[in-house]
């Protein structure tokens, strides 16, 4: 169980500082203004949309070990 508890715990902090860097883009083409024809966030959002949905699987997956794990040491208890 700790190793699964490693594995999303690692899985959210890299899909945090994916979704980090695709919003500092996002703001990075806010702030500079570029013209109409030179913007394309449509790749960005998906990167955002994949990003928040990997840190709602890791969440689960953490949640969910954490529960098993929970009841492992009640029925020892």
């Amino acid at each position: 169980m700790i190793g699964a508890i490693a594995a999303s715990s690692g899985g959210l902090v890299a899909a945090s500082q994916r979704y980090a860097s695709a919003v500092e883009g996002v703001v990075a083409l806010g702030t500079s203004l570029p013209s109409a024809t030179q913007v394309d966030l449509s790749t960005t959002a998906v990167q955002m949309m994949q990003e928040k949905a990997n840190i709602g699987m890791n969440t689960a997956i953490l949640k969910s070990t954490l529960e098993s794990e929970r009841r492992v040491l009640d029925i020892l208890a």
